[in-house]
């Protein structure tokens, strides 16, 4: 599933969820404290990391976003497109790019102050 215009490929669930365990391993949380597919309550979340701050993270593949993009805005024609989608009541998003190279780069974006 290749995009003739970009070359970009969706990535799955179970690879995003590590990719965040790889970032908060580099924000200095221990592998050991890191929970991946756990109950806590009756939420199923697919990360928890204990530490200094419990951090709880949702990851989200996209592909249906990916998959509509490329059949309803990527059109002949079009320069740009742009997925604009709510940020919801997180502290920060994970912006997670894959390069050419097939490299991972995540983009941080903490939530503005009020």
């Amino acid at each position: 599933m290749k995009s003739e215009s970009t070359g970009v490929r969706p990535t799955s669930h179970n690879n995003l969820r590590d990719i965040a365990v790889k970032e908060l391993v580099k924000e200095g949380y221990n592998r050991a404290k890191i929970q991946s597919e756990i109950l806590l309550g009756k939420t199923r979340i697919d990360v928890l990391a204990n530490g200094k701050k419990t951090t709880a993270i949702e990851c989200k593949s996209f592909k249906h976003t990916f998959e509509y993009s490329r059949e309803h805005i990527k059109l002949e024609g079009v320069q740009r497109s742009i997925i604009c989608q709510p940020y919801f009541d997180v502290d920060e998003m994970w912006l997670v790019y894959r390069t050419r190279k097939n490299k991972y780069i995540v983009i941080k974006v903490p939530r503005p102050e009020d």
